[in-house]
């Protein structure tokens, strides 16, 4: 029995089932695996359906941003009804006529050559400028040329106050300056400011969750591990899902929220130690500043151009005096051959009026090149395009000294006319006022500052769903005292007293140099009017003695040397005549431009 047991036990595990239960074993971890691999791909599934659910949930964030961003329009649009009163209140402490001042734009410029009124508009200098500036590379327009051809004095003042460049950055520096006085009385005004706000929070501890739910570990989401893509979008959500401090450690809290806020508040100072007052004063004084500042520009260019003019018409002048010597000098070399044809005079006696009327011609081409210098400063002071006349275009003659101009100038009178009318002093008393209202302004610092404000919005926590339970509104009242400032008040007010000193010795300086103008062109006025008296003296004896001279030459009683005398006396008193009279224009010229007045 215990054998037959023996070979029973032999048999049965030796048998097939014994086999068959391995390879049972083995088919129930194949198919565990199997399982695992199904689990896999459907966490993967669930892993992308989030991931889809995250970006349809990003995108419903966009859409209710849009819904909150016109819901805040909305709400802007019925409290500006309740603000336009409060406004209105506010717009009444500032006169109309002083915040129209700060904000006005001058139509009128600046006084023409002759008294006449360039009824341009800032507005329309400005688009010209423009147009100017849009069509840098063409011409200029061309101004309206006499139809004589004659450019008086009065012409050419007319034309450089309407084309000249310097007009035009002067008036712009004005109108920098009205703005400024605007920037200034916008203190006075409430400040009205709307703001939104949405942010999304991937990360926080739950102690400062704003939702204060439940912890829920936000899953990480599958990464592609294809090639064509090395950035996803699972890989910047889960980067954005991860600390920064802490690796690639999945765990911690992670309880992402949204936060969204539109608000609109209004801000108003009431009170500021009257700091607004001052630097609006300043501002204003600085806008005179650039009154006078823009009138002395004026009376700058006004002298360039009368300048330039006398000195065209000098090289006029030096040109007829160098035109009349070649013709004498000709006309006596004509004699000359005919006296050599008749043996009465030599060889020599040809060739010195040969020489006279080549020295005469090169006189001629010096003069030329003095007129045509004044001609190309007298068009780039006009803003003629190319710096360059027409041909036709030709100045008046000199014309001769009037009374007034003969007449003796009183030097008291002239400083006291110049104290009153010179532009450039009445710029640095603004600015010397304007330093003043500095000082004032630097001791408001010392005064407290009183405030209100007022805000209304709506603030709420995972959309922008605004209701009536996420409005908030708001009412504040500020006093804001400085107590210390560590010396701060104090050296600003001591800047601002020592900027004073300086307009105020600037202001004297000019004062000086002002006086010093008027008595040096009262000086040259005076020895011009003594030099053209003595040379007109001149012209007629030197006149005169050429005259006799060239006859008893022709007689055969005087020598070519006394003949050629004669002549250089005539040609030289001739000249000094027509200098003369150029100085004594340009020093009248010198002497209003000094005393800041039109002759």
């Amino acid at each position: 029995m215990p054998n037959a047991e023996g070979r029973k036990k032999t048999d049965l595990s030796g048998s097939p089932c014994a086999s068959s239960g391995v390879s049972l074993a083995r088919a129930n971890g194949l198919c565990c695996q199997g399982i695992r691999r199904d689990h896999c791909i459907r966490h993967s599934a669930f892993c992308i359906r989030h991931s889809s659910f995250e970006i349809r949930h990003s995108a419903c964030v966009i859409r209710h941003a849009a819904f909150g961003i016109r819901h805040a329009a909305f709400g802007i649009r019925h409290a500006s009804l309740l603000l336009i009163t409060g406004i209105v209140v506010v717009g009444g402490c500032r006169t109309a006529e002083e915040h129209k001042r700060g904000l006005s734009i001058p139509t009128e410029f600046l006084a023409a050559g002759g008294g006449g009124e360039l009824q341009a508009s800032a507005t329309e200098r400005s688009e010209q400028s423009q147009e100017a500036s849009k069509d840098s590379g063409a011409a200029s327009s061309e101004p309206a040329w006499p139809a004589d051809g004659t450019l008086t004095l009065e012409q050419a003042e007319g034309v450089a106050l309407r084309s000249n460049p310097d007009i035009d950055a002067a008036l712009a520096r004005f109108e920098a300056a009205q703005a400024r006085v605007g920037q200034a009385q916008s203190a006075f005004w409430p400040l009205i400011a709307f703001g939104h706000k949405s942010a999304r929070t991937f990360h926080t501890p739950a102690s400062r969750n704003r939702l204060a739910l439940g912890l829920q570990t936000a899953p990480v989401l599958a990464q592609q591990t294809s090639s064509e893509s090395l950035i996803d979008l699972s890989t910047i959500l889960n980067a954005l899902r991860r600390p920064l401090f802490g690796g690639n450690d999945a765990t911690g809290d992670r309880n992402s929220f949204s936060e969204h806020s539109a608000s609109m508040s209004v801000s108003w100072t009431v009170y500021d130690g009257f700091v607004r007052d001052a630097r609006e004063r300043a501002a204003k004084h600085v806008e005179d500043a650039a009154r006078s500042s823009r009138e002395d520009a004026r009376r700058l260019i006004l002298q360039a151009v009368r300048t330039a003019y006398h000195q065209a018409q000098l090289g006029e002048e030096q040109l007829r005096i160098a035109r009349a010597d070649e013709t004498f000098s000709r006309e006596q070399l004509d004699v000359t051959r005919k006296l050599f044809e008749a043996h009465k005079v030599g060889g020599a006696d040809v060739g010195n009026f040969e020489l006279r009327a080549t020295a005469a011609l090169a006189n001629v081409t010096a003069a030329e090149a003095v007129r045509d210098t004044g001609l190309v400063l007298l068009a780039e002071l006009m803003g003629v395009s190319g710096a360059a006349f027409p041909e036709r275009v030709q100045l008046s003659p000199l014309s001769p000294e009037s009374v007034e101009e003969l007449a003796a100038p009183d030097g008291d009178a002239w400083i006291a006319r110049a104290a009153e009318h010179r532009p450039d002093l009445r710029q640095f008393h603004s600015l010397v006022r304007s330093e003043e209202e500095n000082i004032a302004a630097a001791r408001g610092l010392y005064q407290p500052i009183v405030s209100v404000s007022g805000s209304w919005g709506f603030d709420r926590t995972s959309n922008l769903e605004f209701s009536n339970d996420d409005q908030s509104t708001a009412a504040a009242f500020e006093l804001r005292w400085d107590l210390f400032t560590g010396g701060l008040r104090r050296q600003t007010v001591l800047e601002a007293a020592a900027r004073k000193r300086e307009a105020e010795a600037l202001l004297r300086s000019r004062r000086l140099a002002v006086e010093a103008d008027v008595r040096r062109a009262i000086i040259d006025v005076e020895q011009a009017q003594r030099e053209i008296a003595l040379q007109e003296q001149s012209v007629r004896i030197s006149m005169e003695n050429r005259r006799i001279v060239q006859e008893a030459y022709q007689a055969g009683k005087e020598t070519l040397t006394r003949l050629n005398e004669a002549q250089r006396d005539y040609i030289a008193a001739d000249a000094e005549l027509a200098l003369a009279r150029i100085r004594l224009r340009q020093a009248w010229t010198s002497l209003h431009a000094a005393a800041g007045v039109e002759p």
